[in-house]
């Protein structure tokens, strides 16, 4: 599937992504909040976002780690809020956190998925250094 038929900007914050059959948030939470924030913080985030019933879902979340991968794709090319490259399509906009924090988790640690270079890590859920969301939820 090519991705001018596997994107589709709704015009309301979201994305269709035809591909893996879900809606993204077209902002990251670094980019809703201008704030870096730890797995805990990004759950309050995604609370909120159901509370205020974002483009008219409750049904809000993290993505998990098949979900979050899908998006990082060496011939997209998009810029994070440094400026540097990063492999996310430019649908999404320029500007985001470059990261998300994902579903999976290991006691204390939780994955996230790097957009600048395709690395999957494991840091503590408290950990805040350049970590952010971006939600997704079922296409209904």
């Amino acid at each position: 599937m090519t991705d001018s038929k596997r994107f589709t900007d709704n015009g309301n914050g979201t994305i269709t992504d035809l591909k893996i059959k879900v809606i993204w948030k077209k902002a990251d939470s670094f980019q809703d909040t201008n704030k870096w924030q730890n797995w805990f913080k990004c759950q309050d985030y995604t609370e909120i976002l159901n509370l205020q019933r974002f483009a008219g879902s409750e049904e809000w979340r993290y993505p998990n780690e098949e979900e979050a991968w899908s998006l990082f794709d060496l011939t997209n090319k998009n810029t994070d809020k440094y400026g540097d490259e990063i492999y996310l399509h430019s649908i999404f906009g320029p500007g985001s956190g470059g990261t998300t924090w994902t579903s999976e988790e290991k006691d204390s640690s939780a994955l996230i998925i790097q957009y600048e270079d395709g690395v999957k890590v494991w840091p503590s859920k408290y950990a805040n250094m350049n970590m952010c969301v971006r939600l997704v939820r079922p296409l209904s």
